[in-house]
C-alpha cells in the first residue's frame, strides 16, 4: 500500500484522499460498479482524478456523487438524489406480494441506482432515461418496459411531494414486443418424461411433475400445495397459494379455485401420500404435499427441482427443452384437443375466459377448423350447381 499526490494504492483498489467541508475524505474509485484495480495505467488516471477533484473543490464545482456514486457520503449530500427518492418510495409500499417487492428491489438497486442513482431527481431528463435503458441487457421488451414503468412510479411519487414539476418518463416510449407463443409438450412427451423420472430419479420428483402435467397447476402452486387442501373423497384440490421467491403468497390472480383431479393426477398424489402425508407440520405450520427428496423438507426453490430432475430428464431423453411452466400449457392443450369445453378448462387453470381464449386461441379453433371448412365447402358446392332452367333463361336473354 502506498500514498502520493492524493492517491492511496491498496491491494485490489485505489482510493482518492482529499479535504472536503473541513474533513479528510478517503473514497474508492469504481469502474462498472467494481473497485478500480491498481494497475500502472489506473494509478496514473487516479492521479489526474485527484488533481481534478482538488480544483473543483476550490472553485465550488465539485459534485460528490459524480465521482463517488457508491459512497454513503454522496447520499447524505444529495437528499433529493434519485437513489434516495427510490428508497423512500420503496419504504412506503404496502400490500404487495413478496415476489413483487423483490422484483422492485432488484430493479432499483441493480439497475436504476447504478445508472442514475447519484443524479438529483429534478435534473433527470427523458434523454437520460432512454440512454440508461439502451445500455441495459434486456431479455425481452417486456422486461425493459417493466423497468421504465417502475421508474415512472417513482417520479410520480416525487411529483406528489412537489420535488419535480413533471414526470420525464411520460416522454419516454415503451417498446413494442411480441409475447412468444406457448410451447406445450405433446401427451406422448409428457408420458415419456414422467416414466423416465420414475425409473431414474426419486419417486417424489415424478409425483411432482406428473401432478403438474395433469392438473395445469403453476409450478409455484404445485410446490405450495398442502395436504389439508387435498380432498380425496371429492377428488379435488383447492388452490389458494403459491410458493414464490422463498415465501408463500396468494395465487397469481389472487383467486381461490378448485381443481378436479383426473385419474393420472389423483394417482400421482396418492403415491405421494407414502412420503409426506403423515409428517407433522414444519416450523411454519406447513404440511406440504411435495418435498425435496434431497432435504426431506418442502421445496425451498422451484429452481432446485428444475436443475436436479427436470433439465437432466429432458437432456437424457433428447426432448427439446422447455421450462416446467409448460406443463401447464400441456394440460390445457391436451384438454382442448380432446374437445373439452374451453370455459371448463379456463376455470380449472384459474384464467378468465377472455385470457384463456387469448392464450389458447390456436388450439380452441384448431379442433373445429376441419368441420367448419366442410360447412363452407358444402355451401360453395351447392351454389356451383346452377339449375338447367336458370342456364336456359340466361341463354335466351343473350339471344
Amino acid at each position: 500500500m502506498g500514498r502520493g499526490g492524493g492517491v492511496e494504492i491498496r491491494e485490489s483498489s485505489i482510493r482518492i484522499l482529499f479535504s472536503f467541508q473541513g474533513k479528510q475524505r478517503k473514497e474508492t474509485l469504481y469502474l462498472d460498479n467494481a473497485p478500480l484495480p491498481p494497475t500502472p495505467a489506473n494509478m496514473k488516471y487516479a492521479g489526474r482524478v485527484a488533481i481534478e477533484i482538488r480544483k473543483k473543490i476550490t472553485t465550488g464545482e465539485f459534485d460528490y456523487a459524480d465521482y463517488f456514486p457508491h459512497s454513503p457520503m454522496a447520499k447524505k449530500l444529495a437528499p433529493d438524489s434519485l437513489s434516495n427518492i427510490m428508497d423512500a418510495w420503496f419504504e412506503q409500499l404496502g400490500g404487495l406480494k413478496p415476489s413483487t417487492m423483490t422484483t422492485y428491489r432488484r430493479m432499483k438497486d441493480n439497475f436504476w441506482k447504478q445508472k442514475l442513482g447519484h443524479r438529483i431527481i429534478n435534473t433527470i431528463k427523458p434523454s437520460d432515461i432512454t440512454t440508461a435503458l439502451k445500455s441495459g441487457e434486456w431479455g425481452s421488451g417486456k422486461t425493459r418496459n417493466n423497468h421504465l414503468s417502475m421508474l415512472s412510479t417513482v417520479f410520480n411519487f416525487a411529483l406528489l411531494d412537489e420535488l419535480i414539476d413533471k414526470n420525464p418518463c411520460d416522454r419516454v416510449d415503451s417498446v413494442k414486443w411480441q409475447k412468444p407463443e406457448i410451447d406445450p409438450f405433446s401427451l406422448d412427451e409428457a408420458n415419456i418424461i414422467v416414466a423416465h423420472m420414475r425409473e431414474k430419479f426419486p419417486e417424489q420428483s415424478a409425483n411432482l411433475y406428473e401432478t403438474a402435467f395433469f392438473t395445469g397447476l403453476r409450478t409455484s402452486e404445485a410446490i405450495g400445495l398442502e395436504w389439508p387442501q387435498v380432498d380425496f373423497n371429492e377428488g379435488t384440490i383447492t388452490i389458494m397459494q403459491g410458493y414464490v421467491t422463498d415465501s408463500l403468497e396468494d395465487t397469481k390472480t389472487s383467486q381461490v379455485r378448485v381443481v378436479r383431479l383426473n385419474s393420472r393426477a389423483l394417482a400421482a398424489i396418492k403415491k405421494q401420500k407414502a412420503w409426506t402425508f403423515l409428517l407433522p407440520p414444519d416450523a411454519d405450520g406447513r404440511q406440504a404435499v411435495f418435498h425435496d427428496p434431497g432435504t426431506g423438507k418442502p421445496w425451498a426453490y422451484e429452481q432446485n427441482a428444475r436443475k436436479r430432475y427436470w433439465t437432466p430428464a429432458l437432456k437424457e431423453l433428447g426432448i427439446r427443452y422447455r421450462r416446467p411452466y409448460n406443463t401447464r400449457h400441456t394440460y390445457a392443450t391436451v384438454g382442448l384437443m380432446a374437445g373439452v369445453n374451453p370455459a371448463y378448462m379456463a376455470n380449472q387453470l384459474g384464467h378468465s375466459l377472455e385470457m384463456f381464449f387469448k392464450v389458447y386461441a390456436k388450439w380452441i379453433t384448431g379442433k373445429q377448423d376441419e368441420s367448419e371448412m366442410l360447412k363452407i365447402e358444402g355451401k360453395i358446392g351447392a351454389s356451383s350447381q346452377i339449375s338447367p332452367e336458370l342456364t336456359l333463361k340466361k341463354k335466351k336473354g343473350r339471344d
